[in-house]
C-alpha cells in the first residue's frame, strides 16, 4: 500500500470519527445505531486498502500478454511490468508504439569503481524490483544491490557504441552488477494487453 493511499484511507476514517458523537456528550440509541454502521464500513475499507486488494474483490494482480497469451510481466503501473529474468525480479517499461513492446531508451550508464572504466560495470538501483533499461535488444538491470562509490562512468549505446570512460561525480549510491538479457529471448509478440 503507498503512503497514498494509508493517508486517504486514514484521512476517510478520521473524517468518520469527525461526525459520530463526542464521549462527554451521551448520544441517543438513535445516532448509536446509524453510527455503527459507518464505522464497521469504514473499517472494513481501511482493512481492504491495507491489503491492497483491487477492485471486484478480485485479489489477483493483472498481468500483461502479448498476442499469443504468452506473459510479459505482471503490472506495477499501468505501463510499467516485473517479470523474473535469472532469478531476479526485474521491473521495465512496456510501449505500445515500439515494435518490440518495451521503450527503448537508447542509452544507459555503466559506472565502475576504477578510473579508468575497467572491471565490473555496475547500474543504479533505487526500487525494490531491479529497474531494467532496455538498450537496444538489451535489458540491462542490476543482479544486486549495493552500497558503491563509482570513480568512471561511460555511457553505453544501443547501437554497441561505448562512449569515452569519464570521471564519475564520488557520491556514494545503491548500485548493482550490471546483468543484460537479450530481449528476443522472451520471444515476445506485440500487441501487449493485461488481463486478469
Amino acid at each position: 500500500m503507498s503512503a497514498n493511499q494509508h493517508q486517504k484511507a486514514g484521512n476517510m476514517v478520521y473524517e468518520t470519527a469527525r461526525l459520530l458523537p463526542v464521549a462527554s456528550q451521551e448520544p441517543s440509541k438513535p445516532e448509536r445505531r446509524r453510527a455503527l454502521p459507518i464505522v464497521l464500513a469504514s473499517l472494513l475499507l481501511t482493512a481492504s486498502l491495507a491489503q491492497g486488494a483491487p477492485a471486484g474483490g478480485s485479489n489477483h494482480p493483472f498481468r500483461v500478454i502479448d498476442k499469443r497469451g504468452k506473459l510479459v510481466g505482471y503490472t506495477v503501473t499501468e505501463n510499467m511490468v516485473a517479470r523474473e529474468i535469472n532469478g531476479v525480479w526485474v521491473s521495465f517499461y512496456v510501449h505500445p508504439t515500439d515494435p518490440d513492446g518495451i521503450f527503448d531508451s537508447d542509452a544507459i550508464y555503466l559506472n565502475y569503481l576504477t578510473t579508468d572504466c575497467s572491471g565490473t560495470a555496475y547500474v543504479t538501483h533505487y526500487s525494490t524490483f531491479c529497474e531494467g533499461t532496455r538498450v537496444g535488444p538489451k535489458l540491462y538491470y542490476p543482479a544486486d544491490q549495493q552500497m558503491l562509490t563509482p570513480l568512471s562512468l561511460r555511457v553505453a549505446h544501443g547501437n554497441g557504441q561505448l562512449d569515452a570512460c569519464q570521471p564519475a561525480s564520488n557520491i556514494s549510491g545503491s548500485y548493482g552488477v550490471a546483468a543484460t538479457v537479450d530481449i528476443s529471448t522472451f520471444g515476445l509478440e506485440t500487441p501487449f494487453t493485461a488481463t486478469q
